[in-house]
């Protein structure tokens, strides 16, 4: 990075080219604000991880016309998992929205839409510290191991679960950690090993399993579905598989050898899962935290740097969600035509919404539990929801 002129000074860092930080720096750019989006990876990642959205920010992506031209649809599904649970929402009209769309794909349309209105992005660009004064952020940046030097308005930690804005500010980030361990792979398994028989899958050797929920086990839990459900460029033969046990001395990992995979998948199902290639294997304790707060001055958090959930489907519509309200409050403080008080705005509103989000998730998880508790609640909360108005009333809350 060269020395910067005032014409070329950012009014917005964003650390962190993930879903979140890639729409906050697209409508930035679309409000006439000048965004820099910095992320350490020289290149975009190219691991599996979410899936698709489901909540409010799928309408928000829609009014944007991300989806225009890529074949991608919004579905309101009659049926949707919370816990162990199926919400049966019926077949009209339902209350949540959901759009299936492999993560980084969904990196790529963000990054073009930021980058077509103006906004910048810079890889390989690791942030090792920052300073704010009353005028703005002096960031630092290494750049292939070069020393540099960015000056903003304004900086925005979108760099994850374990955000280095984050610990810099000092911002605790108070929550529970999982007492189980999940692994987690995409897995061939041939033809004739498997049987897609409507609502569930015959596997050879195994027996019936349901997709798209975990299949309880005297050991665990198993959870597989289709990719091709999720992603329709996917090979009609690949598996999401994930397998959920007690933890142990376990810790998790981003590279998980084919050994292990296999030995956790035959403790949980009590035989051999027939898959003959398995890649982008990990795994990954869970965790359930919140930022106590979204602010320090000039610097603010978002996405994965300010919460993280214990169950699945609600990082992603959360974190999108935290840039349209983000970038509207920057973006009215930047024209002028909002008092700088009302960056507050901000806060008061993601903090509430995240805290009802990690109340519904970790409400998922205590229902999972294989304790006399979890066979309670199960008990309990399966007879309400046989109700299609107590069902749909938590799809609503789920859509954020």
């Amino acid at each position: 990075m060269s020395p910067q002129s005032d014409a070329s000074v950012p009014d917005v860092v964003v650390v962190g080219a993930g879903p979140t930080g890639l729409m906050l720096a697209g409508d930035l750019a679309a409000a006439g604000v000048r965004a820099v989006v910095l992320d350490r990876n020289a290149r975009p990642v190219r691991i599996p991880k979410g899936n698709g959205v489901v909540g409010r920010a799928v309408l928000e992506l829609r009014r944007r016309k991300l989806l225009r031209g890529t074949g991608l649809r919004v579905v309101r599904p009659p049926r949707f998992r919370f816990g162990p649970f199926t919400l049966q929402l019926g077949l009209l009209r339902g209350p949540l929205h959901v759009l299936p769309v492999p993560q980084h794909r969904l990196e790529g349309l963000l990054e073009e839409r930021a980058v077509r209105l103006g906004a910048t992005v810079l890889r390989g660009r690791e942030v090792t510290g920052f300073e704010q004064d009353g005028n703005g952020v002096t960031v630092q940046v290494s750049a292939e191991g070069s020393p540099a030097e960015l000056r903003a308005r304004y900086l925005v930690g979108c760099d994850g679960a374990r955000s280095f804005v984050r610990k810099r500010l000092g911002i605790g980030f108070p929550g529970v950690t999982s007492a189980g361990i999940s692994r987690l792979a995409r897995v061939t398994i041939p033809a004739g090993a498997v049987t897609r028989a409507g609502d569930h899958l015959e596997l050879r050797g195994i027996g019936r399993l349901e997709p798209f929920r975990p299949n309880r086990t005297a050991h665990g839990s198993i959870t597989i579905a289709p990719a091709d459900a999720l992603d329709r460029s996917a090979p009609h033969d690949v598996y999401i598989v994930s397998t959920h046990e007690p933890r142990g001395d376990s810790e998790p990992t981003d590279e998980l050898g084919d050994d292990e995979l296999r030995a956790s998948l035959r403790r949980v199902l009590g035989a051999e899962l027939p898959y003959t290639a398995a890649y982008a294997a990990r795994s990954v304790v869970a965790n359930s935290r919140h930022a106590e707060r979204y602010r320090e001055g000039r610097v603010f958090l978002a996405g994965d740097a300010a919460h993280i959930f214990s169950a699945g489907g609600s990082a992603i519509n959360a974190g999108l969600l935290d840039a349209v309200a983000l970038g509207r409050t920057l973006a009215a403080a930047l024209r002028g035509a909002a008092p700088q008080s009302g960056l507050d705005a901000y806060e008061s509103e993601r903090h509430a919404a995240a805290q009802r989000t990690l109340a519904l998730t970790r409400v998922q998880v205590a229902l999972e539990a294989g304790d006399e508790t979890g066979e309670a609640l199960r008990d309990v909360l399966g007879e309400l929801l046989r109700s299609r108005a107590t069902a749909r009333r938590i799809a609503t809350l789920i859509e954020g």
